[in-house]
């Protein structure tokens, strides 16, 4: 059984009086399938092998729109960090620069 991250698993149950667990895979552990870290919707993580009373089902196209939306936001929030260290940075040198500049002129002004 193969699966990928994202897609949602459901283990299910093995009595009548238990109910059927589902999760997200988070994590593919192995080099071509399991073991998956699996997150379910109750917060719980674990590593499993699903057997054969677990089905695996490929995310909606509606659940990979928001991973993918989830995933860009998380990078333009980094790549903004980093621009505003960029920024503060070549601001830092500008102002040195300018001060420099300053200095020297006073200087000149003052013999």
């Amino acid at each position: 059984m193969s699966a990928n991250v994202g897609d949602r698993i459901t283990l299910h149950a093995n009595s009548v009086d238990a109910p059927d667990r589902t999760g997200t895979i988070v994590g593919v552990l192995g080099t071509d399938g399991p073991p998956y870290r699996v997150r379910y919707d109750n917060g719980d993580e674990t590593i499993l092998t699903p057997g054969p009373d677990a089905t695996i089902e490929p995310p909606s196209v509606r659940e990979r729109l928001d991973q993918a939306t989830e995933k860009a936001t998380e990078k333009a929030g980094e790549l903004a960090g980093e621009a505003r260290a960029t920024a503060e940075d070549v601001t830092g040198r500008a102002a040195r620069t300018v001060a420099d500049a300053a200095s020297k002129i006073a200087e000149r002004f003052q013999r």
